[in-house]
């Protein structure tokens, strides 16, 4: 008989609102409909510059909460300060992991913090849990891109890559959120001869009571008949922003705009730039609630995801399906094989451009033009019907349900 007990083993959790967060909270609560669930987490809130969130969504009160805490506030944009609250806060959760869970019981588990992940993966062989693990981040191919290491070359990144790519093919199921994702993954556990199992399960659009309603999906003409488009988001190492920011002053076209939203690690750099430059048709705005992204998304008729080179199948950015939930259309610019490139392409519901043809999205700037706006519209009609359809939460939260169920051992 399937044991009907599992465990959530995450740092980033309700009412903390990262993306991370807000998923393994609605995966949560999903499962606490068939499942007795409990949870490992971390501290309450990550993002300190998002203190006034409000969010109406409820935890289900069968779920039992076990929360941690690292040993010293630091600053998220440090990368020696973010390594030091890794570790002590990996510590303290594998702590909970060793007394808490039970020989056989399931484990699902995040690859935030990841080195706690080479703790649960040891610990798996001793006590025979039942691991899943949802991969949102893939580690440390991902510190290449983020420019934490120059290559694949040095000996201490080979030495890191060795021990994580061991650390993967230890769980038994492991749950990708992109097709690209997936064939990372694969590739990686593959020389381990593990018997371990890849799935794949992207993530979901808004559900219906936060989407737009039908007066959203209009075209925006609020900039003075300007094409407004839109990044919002983590302002980061591998999001390329500063590309897009670079081909938009490049480009000579009156009829856009581009609006900036969010914070991250290159915030203040991208800040700086845009201050000593002072282009008159981008205006970048800080951090944002979650519950306020819908109303900024729909503000733009044009909404941005863009990767780094050397991002392929290492992430999927979330906003991605809060975009078609808004029924806007999506300029893509990174890898042209990535997730996001592959549903763009699939449905006709936005453009796909590489991120290293720079002249190639310039010359795409640049052909923007307000009297296409029905075209614009068009394709964004069909990212809402996607979120509508396929992406929609409850599906997406069944076929991950199933996934799981797959691989469940009596």
């Amino acid at each position: 008989m399937i044991n009907k007990k599992i465990w959530i083993v995450t740092e980033l959790f309700y009412p903390e609102e990262t993306a991370v967060a807000y998923i393994f909270s609605r995966i949560a609560n999903f499962l606490s409909f068939n499942y007795d669930i409990s949870v490992i987490c971390g501290p309450e809130l990550f993002d300190k510059n998002k203190i006034d969130f409000k969010d109406d969504y409820q935890i289900s009160r069968k779920i039992i909460i076990y929360r941690t805490s690292t040993f010293f506030d630091y600053n998220k944009n440090s990368l020696i300060q973010r390594t030091l609250r890794i570790i002590s806060l990996s510590i303290r959760m594998s702590i909970l992991v060793l007394t808490k869970i039970k020989r056989g019981e399931i484990v699902l588990l995040s690859t935030h913090p990841v080195l706690l992940m080479l703790i649960i993966c040891f610990f798996k062989k001793f006590n025979k849990i039942q691991l899943h693990i949802l991969v949102h981040d893939v580690f440390p191919e991902n510190t290449i891109p983020a420019r934490i290491f120059k290559n694949n070359k040095s000996i201490v990144y080979k030495l890191l890559k060795y021990i994580f790519d061991k650390a993967y093919s230890k769980a038994d199921h492991l749950i990708a959120i992109g097709r690209d994702m997936g064939d990372i993954l694969i590739k990686k556990t593959e020389r381990f001869k593990s018997l371990n199992s890849v799935s794949v399960v992207p993530n979901w659009a808004f559900s219906e009571k936060q989407s737009v309603n039908s007066k959203n999906l209009k075209f925006k003409s609020n900039k003075q008949n300007k094409i407004v488009l839109q990044y919002s988001g983590n302002i980061g190492r591998v999001q390329g922003v500063k590309e897009i920011i670079d081909a938009f002053i490049k480009s000579d076209n009156p009829d856009i705009y581009l609006i900036i939203r969010g914070t991250g690690a290159q915030y203040e750099e991208i800040k700086q730039f845009i201050d000593k430059m002072k282009p008159q048709n981008i205006k970048l705005y800080g951090a944002y609630s979650r519950s306020d992204e819908m109303k900024f998304l729909s503000e733009s008729d044009i909404s941005i995801v863009s990767l780094k080179k050397g991002m392929y199948g290492l992430g999927v950015p979330s906003k991605t399906y809060n975009i078609l939930s808004a029924g806007k259309p999506i300029l893509f610019v990174g890898d042209p094989d990535s997730e996001v490139s592959l549903m763009v392409r699939e449905h006709n519901n936005g453009w796909v451009i590489d991120i290293e043809k720079e002249r190639e999205l310039i010359d795409f700037l640049d052909n923007l033009k307000f009297k296409n706006r029905k075209e614009i519209q068009k394709k964004g009609l069909i990212s809402r019907s996607l979120a509508e359809t396929y992406y929609e939460e409850n599906n997406i939260l069944t076929l991950f349900q199933k996934k799981m169920e797959k691989h469940f051992k009596d």
